[in-house]
Parts: C-alpha cells; sequence; structure tokens
C-alpha cells in the first residue's frame, strides 16, 4: 500500500510541477498581448506538455506491477462512474422524440449520435443500462473471486499443516468437480430455483447462486494452493529448515507465504476471468442474478423475465432473443464484458510476467545478473530471492527503534527490584515450558477459556433476564402500575382521551428505499396534571441493529437490512425542543405543559426503511407500510406507556387518532390506505404520483405503495355493503385463491356483524398481498397477509377470518397488549373458534391429543407462564399461542357452558359496544362479565389467568 500510493503521490507531482512551471511560463510570456509572444508561447507549452507526456508515459511503463495498477485503476474508474449512474425510467411511449419535438425512431431504437448503442423496448439508452449493470457484475465477480480464494487457502493450509487426515475427504468429496464443468453443475442446482418465478425472494435467489458459483469454482482453488504448498515443501531450504526444528507457523511464515502471495495475485486474475465466462453463459441459459423478474411487454399481453440487477451478463441473455430485430441490445453488454475480459488478461500477462521474471527495461539491468531458471512445475514458478546490487549503506531511524529504546531502559530500570527479577526468570521457565509442550498447553487454555466465556455469558444472560423481568427497559418513565399490582381490581385506563391529531408530509424514494417528511402533531394534555416532557414510539427503530434469538425469525426474514428513523429536527409550539431516542423511545421537552393545554408539535424526520418481515417494509413489488410513523405514546394510570418492541403478540398499545396524510412517490406505484376511497385523492405530476388521504378515529394508519405491473384486484361485496378488495400478484399467485380470500373475507364480516351485534363501521377493507413469511398484521380497514395465503392451501380462509375479527378487537376495542395481550387475544381466539364451529372448520380431536394439550398447558404454567402474564414473560411464540390460542379459548367456552343462555355472546356483543374506539382493561372485562349474569366472574377468571399450581 505505501509503494502504490507513493506512485500516485510521485505521479500527481510530477503533473503538478508541471502545470506550475508551464502556467508561470505563459503568464510570463503573455504579459505583453503581442500575438507571435502568445503564439510562441503556446507552441512552447505544447511541446513541453507532449515531453512530460511522453515521461508520464514512461514512468508508468516502468512500473513493476504496471498492468496491475493501470488494470486496477480502470475498473475502478469504471465501477465508480457505474455507481453514479441512475437507471433510467423505462416508458410505454411508440415514438421517441428529442427535447425539442423531434422524431427520433420507435424503440428499440438502433445506434445513433442521439444513442451510441441504441435503446431497448422501453427507449432507455444501453449506454445508461450497460453502465448501470457494470457495479452489479464486477461486485458480484471480485465478491466470488475473494471468497473462493479465502475458503480456498484455509482449507488447503488446514489440511497441509494442521490436519492432513482431511485431505482424503476433501479429496473424495472436490475430486467429481475437477471433471464436471462448473456450468453443468451451476445449471443444474439453478435451475429449480432461478429460472422461473417461485415466490422466493430476489435477496435469497441471489445469496443461493453467490454460494453455488463459490462451491463450484472451489476445488479448482483449493487443489492449485495445495499442490503449491506441497511443491514449495519440497524445496531443499525448506526441508532444512524443518529439519533444523522450526514449526509449522514459521514454515508458512517464512518460506509458503512469500512463494505463494506473487501466486494468489495470478489465481485472482484467473478466477475473475473464470467467472466472467460462467456469468456469461448463465446470462445465456436466462439465469439471473437475484432470478427472473417478470415484466408485461409494451405491445404483447405475455410476460418476459427479465435481470432485477441489469447485471450485464443478465443483460445479455435476456436479449439474445432480440439478435436478429434489434442485435444491439445484445450486443451492448456483451462489448462491456469483452472490454472488461481484455483489462483482466491485461493484467494477468502483466502477473505471469512478473513471476517469470521478465521485468521494465529500468529494472533489466539489475534483475539480469540474478535471473535464472524459476520453472518448478507445470502449474506456477517458485522466484527465489533475488541478489541486490551493492549500495552505501545508510542508517534510518524509525519510531519503532525509539520506542524499543525507551523500554529497554524502562527494563534496565526494574532489573534494580528483586521482585521484578523473579517474575522476568518466572516468565521465562513458563515460556521455555510452553514452547517444549505447545499442544497440551494451549488445549488447556483454551478449553479453560471456553468454559469461563460460557460460564459468564449465560450467568449474564441469565442476570439480564431478571433484570429486564424487574424493571421493563424506558426512558424516564414509569411502565409499572403506580397502584396495587392486581391488575383486575381497578380500570388503569385513562377515560380522558382526546384524539391525538397527525398530519404528515412525505416522498418515498424507491431507490434508496427511504421515507423523507414532516409530522404535525396537536395533541392535547389529559394526563390530570402538567407534563414537562412527552413520549413518542419510533417501532422501526428495533432493526437498527442486527437481532438475535429465535422468536426474531419470523420477523427477520431470510435476508435482513437494516432500518431507522432519524429524527432531523422538533420544534413545540414553534420553538427548538430538546429530544433524545433512546431504541424505540422518542423523548420530547416540553417545558411546562399543563392540564388540558394543547400543544402543537412539528418533527423531521427521515425513515430508512428496513427489509424484512415486519409490519414495515419492501420487496421488489410492494411496500407496506403500518406502525411506521412516529406515534404518541399512551398515557394512562400507570404513567407512560414506553412498552418495547416484541416479535410475541401484538404489543402496539395506541389510543385512536385522526389522520391526514399526504405521500409524495413515482407514478408506477398504485397507493392505498386504510382510508375510505371518497376520503383520498390521487394527482399525477409528471413521473411522480401525489396522494392524500384523511382517516378519523383508528389507532394507526397503514399505507402501501403496489407496482402496477405486479398486483391485481379482487372484489366482494358483503350484505351490508362493505367493498372488500383483495390485491395479489398474479404472476405468482392463484386467482382462484385471491379470489377464494375475497369470499373468506366478506363472509366473515357478515357473520360477526351478527356475532359482535355491530356493524362494520369501514365501508371497504383491503387485504393486501405482502412477502412470502410476513406475520398476518391487521389494520382499521386494511389487513398485511402473507404469500403463503395465497397459494394452494386451505388456511387462507381462516386467516382472513382472523383479520376480520380483528376489525373489532385489536381495531375498535383497544388494550394493552404488551401487559394484558390476554385481554383481547382470548377473545379473538374464542371468536374464531366459534366461526370455525358453525363454518365446519372444526378437527376432531381424541381423547389422548386433548390430555396433551392440558399437560402442556400444565408445563407452561408451571414455568411461570400464565393468561394473566405479559409479554416480557413468555419464553418462546409457542408457549403464548398455546395459552392464548387454545387456554384461552377454553376459558370463554367453559364459561359458556356454565352459565348457558347466550351469556357470553351477550357480554361480548356489550363489550364490543361500550368500548368502541376506547381502550379496555382486565378489569373492564371482568367487570362486564359480572353485569352479564355471573356474580362470580372475578374468582372465575382468576382462576384461568393465574391458577394456583398443586404439585
Amino acid at each position: 500500500m505505501r509503494r502504490i500510493r507513493g506512485i500516485f503521490l510521485s505521479a500527481f507531482t510530477l503533473t503538478a510541477s508541471f502545470f506550475n512551471k508551464s502556467l508561470m511560463f505563459l503568464v510570463r510570456e503573455t504579459k505583453d498581448p503581442n500575438p507571435q509572444k502568445v503564439k510562441r508561447g503556446l507552441l512552447v507549452f505544447l511541446k513541453a506538455a507532449f515531453k512530460k507526456f511522453l515521461e508520464l508515459i514512461s514512468y508508468i511503463n516502468n512500473l513493476k506491477h504496471r498492468n496491475i495498477l493501470i488494470g486496477s485503476t480502470i475498473l475502478l474508474a469504471l465501477f465508480l462512474i457505474s455507481w453514479n449512474t441512475e437507471l433510467m425510467p423505462e416508458s410505454n411511449e411508440p415514438l421517441i422524440f428529442d427535447d425539442e419535438g423531434n422524431f427520433v425512431a420507435a424503440p428499440p431504437a438502433p445506434p445513433s449520435l442521439i444513442f451510441p448503442l441504441g435503446t431497448d423496448l422501453g427507449a432507455r439508452s444501453m449506454v445508461n443500462l450497460v453502465l448501470v449493470g457494470v457495479k452489479y457484475t464486477l461486485g458480484a465477480i471480485l465478491g466470488i473471486t475473494l471468497a473462493r480464494l479465502l475458503v480456498g487457502t484455509i482449507l488447503a493450509l488446514i489440511t497441509k499443516l494442521l490436519y492432513p487426515c482431511f485431505k482424503r475427504y476433501f479429496s473424495a468429496f472436490f475430486w467429481p468437480f475437477r471433471y464436471i464443468p462448473q456450468l453443468l453443475v451451476a445449471i443444474i442446482l439453478m435451475l429449480p430455483v432461478a429460472s422461473i418465478p417461485t415466490g422466493i425472494s430476489a435477496m435469497v435467489i441471489l445469496e443461493y447462486q453467490l454460494i453455488i458459483m463459490l462451491l463450484v469454482g472451489l476445488p479448482g482453488v483449493y487443489y492449485y494452493i495445495l499442490d503449491m504448498i506441497e511443491e514449495i515443501e519440497k524445496q531443499p531450504y525448506v526441508l532444512s529448515s524443518i529439519l533444523m526444528g522450526a514449526s509449522k507457523f514459521h514454515t508458512l511464515k517464512k518460506h509458503i507465504w512469500p512463494n505463494i502471495k506473487s501466486h494468489l495475485l495470478l489465481l485472482t486474475t484467473q478466477q475473475i476471468l473464470s467467472i466472467l465466462q460462467l456469468l456469461t453463459f448463465l446470462g445465456i441459459f436466462s439465469l439471473y442474478l437475484g432470478g427472473p423478474h417478470p415484466t408485461p411487454l409494451t405491445d404483447t399481453p405475455r410476460l418476459i423475465y427479465r435481470t432485477i440487477t441489469n447485471e450485464l451478463a443478465g443483460m445479455a441473455g435476456q436479449n439474445f432473443w432480440l439478435i436478429r430485430r434489434a442485435p444491439w441490445m445484445a450486443y451492448s453488454p456483451i462489448l462491456i464484458i469483452a472490454f472488461i475480459a481484455i483489462i483482466v488478461n491485461w493484467m494477468k500477462k502483466g502477473v505471469e510476467d512478473h513471476i517469470a521474471g521478465v521485468v521494465p527495461v529500468k529494472q533489466m539491468a539489475i534483475t539480469s545478473a540474478a535471473k535464472e531458471d524459476t520453472s518448478l512445475s507445470r502449474n506456477f514458478v517458485i522466484v527465489g530471492v533475488q541478489e541486490q546490487p551493492e549500495t552505501e549503506y545508510e542508517k534510518k531511524i524509525y519510531i519503532s527503534d525509539l520506542i524499543r529504546e525507551i523500554l529497554r531502559d524502562f527494563r534496565g530500570y526494574l532489573s534494580r527490584y528483586k521482585v521484578y527479577r523473579i517474575i522476568e526468570k518466572s516468565a521465562l521457565r513458563v515460556a521455555e515450558y510452553i514452547s517444549e509442550y505447545p499442544k497440551p498447553i494451549f488445549t488447556t487454555l483454551l478449553t479453560v477459556s471456553f468454559v469461563l466465556w460460557a460460564g459468564v455469558f449465560s450467568y449474564a444472560e441469565f442476570f439480564g433476564n431478571e433484570e429486564a423481568k424487574k424493571k421493563e427497559t424506558s426512558v424516564g418513565a414509569s411502565t409499572e402500575p403506580k397502584e396495587d399490582k392486581d391488575l383486575f381490581s381497578y380500570i388503569f385506563t385513562n377515560k380522558e382521551h382526546a384524539p391525538v391529531k397527525y398530519k404528515a408530509d412525505l416522498t418515498y424514494q424507491d431507490a434508496e428505499a427511504t421515507l423523507q417528511g414532516t409530522l404535525h402533531v396537536s395533541t392535547t394534555n389529559t394526563t390530570g396534571s402538567a407534563q414537562d416532557k412527552i413520549y413518542f414510539h419510533l417501532y422501526p427503530n428495533q432493526f437498527k441493529e442486527p437481532i438475535d434469538g429465535p422468536d426474531w425469525e419470523f420477523v427477520r426474514g431470510p435476508s435482513p437490512t437494516p432500518g431507522w428513523i432519524d429524527i432531523e429536527n422538533i420544534k413545540v409550539n414553534n420553538q427548538e425542543a430538546d429530544f433524545k431516542v433512546e431504541g424505540t423511545i422518542l423523548e420530547i421537552q416540553m417545558g411546562e405543559w399543563k392540564d388540558k393545554a394543547t400543544a402543537e408539535l412539528d418533527l423531521q424526520f427521515n425513515f430508512q426503511l428496513p427489509e424484512n418481515y415486519s409490519n414495515t417494509s419492501y420487496d421488489y413489488a410492494a411496500v407496506w407500510l403500518g406502525n411506521f410513523l412516529p406515534k404518541q405514546a399512551v398515557y394512562d394510570k400507570n404513567g407512560w406507556n414506553l412498552d418495547p418492541y416484541s416479535p410475541i403478540g401484538h404489543p402496539f398499545y395506541s389510543e385512536t387518532a385522526n389522520y391526514d396524510v399526504t405521500i409524495n412517490a413515482a407514478d408506477k406505484f398504485e397507493i392505498l390506505s386504510n382510508a375510505e376511497e371518497v376520503n383520498a385523492t390521487t394527482v399525477n405530476e409528471g413521473e411522480s404520483r401525489k396522494y392524500t388521504a384523511k382517516v378519523d378515529n383508528v389507532r394507526d394508519f397503514s399505507v402501501v405503495l403496489l407496482d402496477k405491473q405486479y398486483y391485481q384486484t379482487e372484489r366482494f361485496m358483503t350484505r351490508n355493503e362493505t367493498l372488500v378488495n383483495v390485491w395479489y400478484r398474479p404472476s405468482t399467485d392463484k386467482q382462484e385463491t385471491a379470489n377464494r380470500n375475497a369470499m373468506a373475507a366478506g363472509q366473515s364480516i357478515d357473520y360477526f356483524e351478527e356475532f359482535y351485534g355491530s356493524t362494520l363501521p369501514y365501508k371497504e377493507l383491503d387485504i393486501i398481498r405482502t412477502a412470502e413469511g410476513n406475520p398476518q398484521t391487521a389494520y382499521q380497514g386494511m389487513i398485511f397477509s402473507p404469500g403463503y395465503n395465497f397459494s394452494e392451501n386451505n388456511f387462507g380462509s381462516l386467516s382472513m377470518a382472523d383479520g376480520v375479527i380483528r376489525q373489532w378487537l385489536s381495531g375498535m376495542v383497544g388494550s394493552q397488549g404488551y401487559k394484558e395481550p390476554w385481554v383481547n387475544e382470548s377473545l379473538v381466539s374464542y371468536s374464531l373458534k366459534t366461526y370455525m364451529g358453525e363454518k365446519g372448520y372444526t378437527i376432531s380431536q381424541t381423547a389422548e391429543e386433548q390430555l396433551k394439550q392440558q399437560d402442556e398447558i400444565a408445563r407452561i404454567q408451571k414455568e411461570g407462564q400464565y393468561l394473566s402474564s405479559p409479554l416480557s414473560d413468555f419464553k418462546n411464540i409457542n408457549d403464548y399461542t398455546v395459552l392464548m390460542g387454545i387456554h384461552g379459548y377454553n376459558m370463554y367456552a367453559e364459561l359458556d357452558y356454565i352459565v348457558k343462555a347466550g351469556k357470553v355472546n351477550k357480554a361480548l356483543k356489550t363489550y364490543i359496544n361500550d368500548f368502541a374506539n376506547k381502550n379496555a382493561s382486565g378489569h373492564d372485562v371482568i367487570e362486564l362479565f359480572e353485569k352479564a349474569g355471573h356474580p362470580q366472574a372475578k374468582g372465575y377468571f382468576e382462576g384461568w389467568l393465574k391458577p394456583e399450581l398443586k404439585e
């Protein structure tokens, strides 16, 4: 690195000095505006410039690694140009006009002065397309090359130096790959995943393809390095060193590495060419990086499949079928691929010349005397240390020498004391013993370290869990009840609620997956006392850092990327306000916010969307946003509720609010929200689209941006004229399944309107197909449903019923879903299973299966997990699901059997109507059932919610 920096510094100094001298000469010669002097000055300047240019060319030509430096510079410049090139939008216009309105051509247009490489079917310049694709091609090639070299080198070193017995196993495993072509293996392994759309995300397909391309080339790298090491160890000076007692590490450092590093550079260039060739042929066979991207043609109804990354090999393959109609579309990426191959091959030639002893003329005199026959094998060459010319010795002083001198003096000072001399002698004896018996000593130290690490980690994890149970993580606000811990003996929800008003102006940037904008919040202090702070939830911040744990797997997805909300500025009543963000909580200083006073807050933020299976994410065809806006925390008798994001249950505790949201996005998106169509407007402004929606009395605002190429809708009208819209992807989903889901949701609405005695207040319900593995999430007027509900299975209809139930429970009627998840979740289970029983979905269970369920419930309760437990007490999703889904249903089913006369359903109807647009607590539920005809309801519920366990 120091040599490379010196080379570029010398070249820059030479060029700068020349231009400085030339400029001074021009200024001196042109002070008097004489035409002849000016002409003479310019001629002198041009001659000097040409001379300096020849000197610079000669300097570069005489560099030791000329080809590597120049080739790397060209490829780096090409990558940087590609990195800063934005993809042109595709046009559906049948004709192309220039800026002055003159007709140019019809797409695909042939090469011309305006389009040097022509255009594609969407009137996009091929120059732009190939420049955009260069970064993906170079990035994939370099990444796979480095991975092959790293893994192959590590395996070869482990095999040769540490565990020679592994060689036969690796040889047996890699032997077939030495004779089977890489392309054939790659095609066979990639066809089931990357040939047609399978519903798998592009990131998963890309990772799978990279792993396959890593593995098919790994045997060659492994054998190359292993053979090289074996050849080096046969050299006399290496054998002598080993016989004299040199350790394996010494042999690796002093003999193997100096001889192998040049060949690793050569192997790098060879692998780059090999992977470039492999990618090109995969593209010809329509196996694109990231999988196929279904796109409708503009002039025919059928779909074509394109590369989702626009990498060069994929572009060449996808355009190969147009080789006769528009040959420039295929030849343009092939031209750039050929250029990259020529550059890399030129770099490879330079490395081969260096290994063979072919050096620039400038150094020929130095190396000619020392040049020997260095050929050792047909595969590679070992170059010995060349004899250096005699030069006058010049002592140099380095910082390390000064430090060493200071340490030597310090040791001399310490040697005066007997204690230090004893410690030094003991350390020397220990070192001698370790050098004599290294393997048992280091094995013992490694074992002890591992045991200590495991013990400390386990204790820290146990201590952290205990602390988390004692104290909820928050930002200076209480999350515990301020009264008696018996949550069933009093009402702790705040009855004095005034809806918060949110007005947002947002802009979505598709390329960066960011949402920028402002949020105006008008809120009234209904806490009953003055407040100096206010708190907001920033739920997407949960994904700012990687999250570990099995329960988070359902949210992380296969290829997660981070996401967060960056708060840039906050004003309170038009005054700058102090704030801080800790985790998912935003704390804002309010000064003195008096009771019943209204405050106006203005937040400016930038939201980087995460890519995962959470409530807010995106993929190649859609963006779904739920729980994404900064949302005011609920204040009740517990104080401010600052509960964390949990992968279990529904932790989003909120009050109803009014939303007025404007979103600006590209016109390729269809924008929908949980606002009704009559309260939403869409205006097209050039290539962008402006969507404005207003919705009142909802707990959250949800919105989706759907790529119009990939989404289609199925509709169903309910008995009370609620319109159900199911948005699905016709390229991967079944239309019959989408239609069945629409009917199931509509029929569920009809059933539960009668069951709850309450008409659904939303005249539209949009069901949006999101990513493959997203957990289903329901918002008022909108349901995010995963891709597996649109395949050929029988669970989609029940998922639609569950989402419809949550329009009433969790939507119209809220609860503290983190501290009291049972309040609504057990009622959801009871409602769903009652619906299943009446619709014939009930699965008969044997007595043995019922006993197993009861044993499982008993086991969960013995571990301290109950229906009344907060989400933080549950150890995993399975225990939570069993208690809420089975035990919660049994609690209401047995109560229905005891009280009879439909009193449970009567109480449930009262519950829905009394707490519409409000929050309910466990006390409210118990009190309601007492009034409905079960006077001992408190004792009954407590026996189910937290029973006294008997051994």
